[in-house]
């Protein structure tokens, strides 16, 4: 096994390499879904973090994007959510054609080592926001011309913010969702230059994300590899991923 050493680590190759193995992702998701379905999965699974990401997939499966468009407001679709993830009863307000046979099991939903901030409920609560201000264009279109409405601005965090303005989910986490999931998916659906040119300067530009365990073990094994921007970010990311318990 090659030993590793501060010279031997490339951040922005392994940042290359991480947008690549998400894209890749995103290109196989949308062979087998519609592109809004696809996108909405992406992002439901984002919020189960690690251990509850099965249990959202199979939330956003049984609860599709083509019904959440159909329930439009933010209060019946939050309901609609929390009915079929097994954390409410109530289904007064639900459509007649709701299918209410289509249930997750509470139990199925892991809570141990999650902040309270960070529970399901909370999250679906948080999502329905957005969810709800996308019924009338579409999640994609949604997202698109938000972005397209910032290409050739310098002020990147300016232009974040703008592009997932709205309420339920807080900056950091909105940081993480549209990097991790919304600029990957972008890159492979648009076929606008001026989008592809513009979400490759954010890549290469944004300042680091807020530190997470990963990026605190690889700055404490490797203080001297600089991460300056969201590509060496992530390229720490994936070597962390890639080299448990190496340091030099």
């Amino acid at each position: 096994m090659e030993f590793i050493t501060v010279k031997t680590i490339d951040l922005n190759h392994l940042g290359e390499k991480w947008l690549e193995l998400k894209k890749q992702r995103m290109q196989n998701l949308l062979k087998i879904a519609l592109t809004d379905e696809a996108l909405y999965r992406e992002i439901m699974i984002s919020l189960g973090y690690s251990k509850n990401k099965v249990n959202f997939l199979e939330l956003a499966i049984i609860t599709p994007y083509s019904e959440i468009r159909k329930l439009k407001e933010k209060s019946i679709i939050e309901k609609a959510l929390l009915y079929r993830a097994g954390f409410i009863d109530d289904k007064n307000g639900l459509p007649d054609d709701f299918d209410f046979s289509l249930r997750m099991d509470k139990s199925v939903w892991i809570y141990k080592g999650i902040r309270p901030a960070n529970f399901p409920e909370k999250r679906i609560e948080g999502i329905s926001v957005l969810l709800s201000k996308t019924t009338e264009c579409g999640l994609v279109n949604f997202f698109l011309e938000r972005i397209k409405s910032e290409i050739g601005s310098k002020n990147l965090k300016k232009s974040l913010k703008s592009i997932m303005n709205f309420e339920g989910i807080g900056l950091s986490r909105k940081e993480e969702m549209f990097f991790n999931t919304i600029m990957p998916f972008m890159m492979v659906y648009s076929q606008d230059d001026e989008v592809q040119n513009f979400l490759r300067f954010m890549f290469e530009n944004y300042p680091p994300l807020s530190e997470n365990s990963l990026i605190k073990s690889f700055r404490l094994s490797y203080p001297e590899v600089k991460i300056e921007n969201l590509k060496t970010y992530m390229g720490a990311i994936l070597f962390q991923k890639t080299n448990p318990g190496q340091s030099s």
